[in-house]
């Protein structure tokens, strides 16, 4: 045998025994878990609380804002992993979408103990991942806030975008953070398995591929172009009244699911406005423009604001106002039949939507088709 074989075989036997010592060492932490759980059941005494109220100082606490909101808390504590968990109308983890990690305690921990110890990015690759904790002395599920106390932690990844479903890298930078994470907090996340999640990603991402839809009108100038300030003025008689960004307005409204009236109501931005945006960028309120865009992000609103009918409404006033014509993205006009069919469609996609649990409109959606 050369040198090269032997090299090649001594490096097989490391990966060989890498892997039978890593699942070695799960299997240790699952009878870890279960003799836990038994003692719980016969009521031991635990070891005392895993961190102390307060914390360093030194440590940068990361932004959970950017990732989860505030809940409050309803139903009553849960007990062991795999009870049914009492949900609040905040929390944005949600099995529909996301692989979760969990970690136990053996005693409730201090919201700011565990903020501390969260990565300082929350992202695997493309895909961000999400933490919520559940509140020891409520039982729901929220995310984690300073002076409350949590008995369970959740860490979850996004298992599909419109950037494409959940990669075996992203999805082992996730299970890398998640055993960090579990070295931090002194207990081993029980983590679902990699081929499975990477399944339901590539399904969850055919899914969300047919169905998803992005619908536009278009509005061409016939002539002569618009003036920037004129066509501004004319959307905002339209209700366009909110600027997103540089040729970006939005009709934006308040809308409260009926379904759930404890829910407070959520603010979308119902159908866009786009037009050029250096027009805009220039500062020339002259600046000519000749054609502007109404865009519905299906997926993103909630149907019962009836988003697609306002637009096409928009589109009627905006195109009188404007001397325009309502056109494709091919310039071939828009006839109010053709645009009858669209409706007819988005009813079966909405019900598509429904049936799997991903609404329009739900935070689940938007996160989901984003």
């Amino acid at each position: 045998m050369g040198p090269l074989q032997e090299a090649l075989a001594a490096v097989g036997v490391v990966i060989i025994a890498a892997v039978l010592g890593f699942n070695g060492w799960q299997s240790w932490q699952l009878r870890r878990r279960r003799a836990r759980s038994e003692r719980d059941e016969r009521g031991e005494p635990g070891a005392g609380d895993l961190f102390p109220a307060t914390t360093p100082q030194d440590r940068v606490e990361p932004g959970l804002d950017e990732v989860s909101e505030a809940a409050e808390p309803d139903g009553l504590p849960d007990s062991g992993a795999e009870a049914t968990r009492a949900r609040t109308a905040g929390a944005r983890i949600d099995p529909l979408i996301d692989a979760i990690a969990c970690f136990v305690f053996e005693q409730p921990v201090p919201g700011e103990a565990l903020q501390q110890r969260l990565p300082r990015t929350a992202r695997a690759g493309t895909k961000p991942l999400l933490f919520e904790g559940r509140n020891a002395r409520t039982g729901g599920w929220e995310s984690l806030q300073p002076g409350e106390r949590y008995a369970e932690l959740q860490a979850a990844v996004q298992m599909a975008s419109r950037s494409g479903a959940l990669n075996a890298i992203e999805y082992s930078e996730f299970v890398t953070k998640c055993h960090a994470l579990g070295e931090a907090l002194g207990v081993a996340p029980d983590l679902p398995d990699m081929a499975e999640v990477l399944e339901q990603a590539r399904e969850l991402d055919g899914f969300a591929a047919g169905n998803d839809a992005q619908l536009s009108i278009n509005l061409q100038a016939q002539g002569v172009a618009w003036g920037l300030d004129f066509l501004r003025q004319q959307a905002q008689a339209c209700g366009f009244t909110t600027n997103m960004a540089a040729g970006r307005m939005a009709l934006v409204e308040n809308f409260a699911d009926e379904s759930d009236p404890q829910a407070e109501p959520r603010r979308y931005a119902v159908v866009q406005l786009q037009y050029d945006a250096h027009a805009e960028l220039s500062d020339d309120p002259a600046m000519p423009v000749a054609r502007a865009t109404l865009l519905l992000d299906v997926p993103h609103v909630a149907p019962g604001l009836r988003p697609f009918a306002r637009m096409r409404d928009a589109a009627r006033q905006l195109s009188q106002a404007l001397g325009a014509r309502q056109v494709d993205d091919n310039g071939a006009s828009l006839s109010p039949a053709a645009l009858d069919q669209i409706e007819l469609q988005l009813q079966q996609l909405y019900a598509s939507l429904e049936a799997r649990g991903l609404g329009a409109g739900t935070p689940a959606a938007q996160r989901l088709f984003a």
